[in-house]
């Protein structure tokens, strides 16, 4: 079977995601690295509105970049029904700041009936260093995806 959606990510590598309907995801401005069935990478550069007071990139930003790399990653599995995030864990380890880009992937873990689990890491890809670490849970919601 042919997955369009699939097919719609892997036509935006080397791009912005401005295939994207929703407007936060446009703002946080992901460029696709990579895609395939099971895992995306997208970058982001961090401009100053990203930034905490301190200049560091915001923890809640972070935990944006991955929970919308996750959801794109979800949206390429072909699924009938929406599947919401029930929960985000975040370890946070190294500091990135503005103009840094910072590479986020994602992996499918588990694909359930009810529950579909994933995996995250965004790495500072000025210095190499692992600046979180996530796994997230969705679980199967009766909202059909529009086609």
């Amino acid at each position: 079977m042919e997955n369009k959606r699939l097919q719609l990510l892997q036509s935006f590598i080397g791009k912005p995601f401005s295939g994207s309907p929703s407007p936060y995801a446009k703002w946080l401005n992901g460029t696709v690295v990579s895609v395939n069935d099971k895992a995306v990478e997208f970058e982001f550069t961090v401009r100053k509105e990203m930034t905490n007071p301190v200049g560091m990139l915001h923890g809640g930003v972070i935990s944006s970049m991955i929970d919308d790399c996750i959801g794109v990653n979800f949206m390429i599995l072909g699924l009938e029904n929406f599947y919401p995030t029930i929960n985000l864990g975040v370890d946070f380890f190294n500091p990135a700041s503005e103009n840094d880009t910072v590479l986020v992937k994602t992996e499918l873990i588990k694909l359930g009936r009810t529950v579909i689990n994933f995996n995250a890491v965004v790495i500072n890809q000025v210095n190499g260093k692992l600046v979180a670490r996530a796994s997230s849970n969705l679980a199967v919601s009766s909202i059909k995806i529009p086609v």
